[in-house]
């Protein structure tokens, strides 16, 4: 090879080498490696976001309500300039993973597998949701690998509140906006003392101190419930206050049949039914219940938890068979403070139902843990959880402040401790925790 050839090789070379280098500096200076929170540019302004996911059954009513909820959090915080942090606004955004929680027969790797698709491919800063205890018990133990912030706002049992006691390091990401079980059990019993006291003066209500329990054989009703069925805190409670259990039973999960339950009731001669049931089985429930040809005509009064049970869409799907039930949490537009009957009115406007618990639930966190942002200037954890710590909300449901283990102070959440009753389609406040007394509203069932 000729010294001119070579000598014109490495010029060409030189010459690519160049052009390269500059091509990737220039293509270097243009963009930007994609990290949360995600900047989107429109004709030459800039908007910033931060991700709120949702880890919810979103195809059942309860994560239906839930989303809606969450959408008018977000689409009302954004109008007010979105979340302010560092002297910046950041707009919101949800992104949402169905759970499928509310069908008891999803394996709850369902639950797992949507909270690590919302943290590791779908991006989101903060996740929100919850229903199922079992579900949010694995979701919890893989919080500590994501660093991120879980809100659950429905589970009812308090076994991950006990793990940040006793767990911190792992299980700091976690705050519950739902009352556990265990803490509504002193209201749950003052509830049938006044109902014992109310009866014994108005007329058409049975033996109210001979009692039934019965409930989902599930996660969430170990508690309430005990095992066996009737071995339980608040069972010891109720025999405490002059209450005889005479009957207690699990049924499981699903059930739609239940004239052998509703028999056995009806032998035992009760006047109360405490009813523990999250699911299409309280519509059951409610309309053989509803039919029965009770003893004497008069039917037991049926109270208790039931998720799906205080939100007017129960009301629709009995066909009105909820007439005289008590469900516990109940959503009742009173105003518990001055933002209860607006939110309820609005989301009655927009989605044609009064909403349930788990969408007053969702409503409010989005609104706290947006407030807990702007105060660390962050959506990062190491920052965001003293923030949560810290943090006193006013909601919908309440005065919002966590306590060590992460729960709620359920004394300033006047939303669990009130109690209504359908009437006509309606759910009629008729007690309280403060006060003695059953409202004259009350009707026999």
């Amino acid at each position: 090879m000729s010294t001119l050839t070579i000598i014109v090789a490495v010029i060409v070379v030189l010459v690519v080498a160049s052009v390269g280098f500059i091509y990737l500096q220039n293509n270097a200076s243009t963009s930007t490696i994609q990290s949360t929170p995600t900047t989107t540019t429109t004709a030459g302004a800039s908007q910033q976001y931060v991700t709120l996911g949702l880890s919810i059954p979103v195809s059942f009513p309860v994560g239906q309500d839930a989303q809606d909820a969450a959408n008018m959090a977000v689409s009302e915080i954004n109008a007010q300039g979105g979340v302010l942090m560092n002297n910046t606004h950041f707009q919101l955004k949800t992104v949402t993973e169905d759970t499928d929680e509310m069908d008891w027969t999803i394996p709850v790797d369902q639950g797992v597998a949507a909270l690590q698709k919302l943290m590791t491919v779908d991006g989101a800063d903060v996740v929100l949701g919850g229903v199922r205890t079992d579900v949010v018990v694995a979701q919890a133990a893989h919080l500590s690998q994501y660093q991120k912030v879980f809100v659950d706002v429905e589970s009812n049992e308090p076994l991950v509140e006990a793990q940040v006691l006793q767990n911190y390091s792992a299980y700091k990401y976690y705050f519950h906006t739902f009352v556990n079980g265990s803490a509504i059990g002193p209201s749950l019993v003052k509830f049938p003392i006044a109902l014992k006291n109310y009866a014994q003066n108005h007329a058409g209500f049975g033996n109210i101190t001979n009692v039934a329990m019965l409930g989902e054989n599930a996660l969430w009703t170990v508690g309430p419930m005990g095992r066996p069925a009737g071995n339980s805190s608040f069972a010891n409670g109720l025999r405490h206050s002059g209450f005889n259990i005479a009957y207690a039973s699990l049924f499981p999960l699903n059930t739609q049949d239940f004239s052998a339950y509703l028999n056995q009731i009806a032998a035992a001669k009760v006047g109360l039914i405490i009813l523990f049931f999250s699911g299409s089985d309280g519509v059951s429930f409610a309309q053989q219940w509803s039919n029965y040809n009770w003893p004497g005509g008069v039917r037991p009064v049926v109270f208790g938890p039931g998720l799906t049970g205080g939100f007017s869409q129960f009301w629709q799907q009995s066909n009105g068979a909820a007439q005289g039930m008590i469900p516990w949490p109940s959503t009742v537009n009173v105003s518990l403070t001055s933002k209860t009957v607006p939110f309820v009115d609005k989301f009655y406007s927009q989605y044609g139902h009064t909403p349930n618990t788990m969408a007053v639930d969702m409503y409010d966190s989005i609104y706290l843990v947006t407030q807990a942002m702007s105060n660390a200037n962050t959506w990062q954890a190491s920052k965001l959880i003293p923030a949560m710590e810290n943090i006193t909300y006013t909601g919908v449901m309440g005065t919002i402040h966590f306590t060590r283990s992460h729960g709620i102070n359920l004394p300033q959440i006047p939303l669990y401790e009130t109690f209504g009753q359908w009437q006509n389609g309606q759910l009629v406040p008729i007690w309280n925790s403060t006060s003695p007394a059953v409202s004259s509203k009350m009707i026999p069932p």
